[in-house]
């Protein structure tokens, strides 16, 4: 049974361990970031489209949030991301882009510049959605909901997970914890029980976070979703 590390923070990695047990693998988890709330708070303004970046953006917003935004068109980064945020009552009319970039472009086709987009995130992103909306002539007004912080797992905690046999494949969804890993595989002990693996990325962007030697072997997912990246290690 092929041994799969999982990285991303929690409640997500329990989910995707159990996705990989019903697959047949053996799950371990090992998550390197974790998500905290930030207590955002939305005041009255103009509102003609939400942007959401992330289903730690809907976790971690408070019912203030949900209740300011109601009825407004939502457009989610991905479908995760847009179950997460009709369940917590948000009017979701796409939840396709898959990324920030195609995010911005889907925005711009449905609205006339200039539009008043709200944009739920994370503190730690990059700038393109925000950059691209600007640039497209639109105003985006950004609720940041959650911070990502950083995990430094103990060798010990480490081993107690992995024990003495190899993994054969690392899944990995952010830069932010490749860049861990990475620092994670530097440690001796650590390293020696991830050489053989393969790794799994669900963008360029995060292989390139693992450092060059590794990125080079790195299989990437077509599309940035979990369904991609999961069919990519079924293969």
């Amino acid at each position: 049974m092929r041994r799969v590390l999982v990285t991303r923070p929690e409640p997500g990695a329990s989910e995707t361990a159990a996705r990989l047990a019903e697959m047949g693998f053996e799950p371990l988890v090992l998550p390197l970031t974790e998500t905290v709330p930030l207590h955002a708070a939305i005041h009255a303004e103009a509102v003609d489209v939400v942007a959401v970046t992330s289903p730690n953006a809907i976790r971690h917003a408070p019912q203030s949030v949900f209740d300011a935004l109601k009825g407004k068109p939502v457009y989610a980064v991905g479908r995760r991301t847009g179950d997460a945020a009709r369940a917590a009552g948000l009017h979701v009319v796409d939840d396709e882009a898959g990324d920030a970039e195609r995010l911005s472009r889907r925005i711009d086709a449905a609205f006339a510049a200039p539009c008043h987009v709200t944009v739920l995130c994370g503190q730690v992103r990059r700038d393109v959605l925000e950059t691209r909306l600007m640039e497209a002539g639109h105003r985006p007004r950004l609720i940041e909901i959650y911070d990502t912080l950083p995990l430094e797992p103990s060798d010990a905690a480490v081993q107690s997970l992995i024990g003495d046999r190899p993994v054969d494949d690392v899944l990995l969804y952010s830069a932010n914890g490749a860049v861990q890993l990475a620092r994670l595989m530097a440690r001796s002990g650590v390293g020696k029980k991830l050489a053989a693996a393969t790794y799994y990325c669900l963008s360029e962007r995060i292989a390139e976070a693992l450092g060059p030697d590794v990125a080079k072997t790195a299989r990437i997912a077509d599309f940035p979703a979990e369904d991609r990246l999961l069919l990519l290690l079924k293969t």
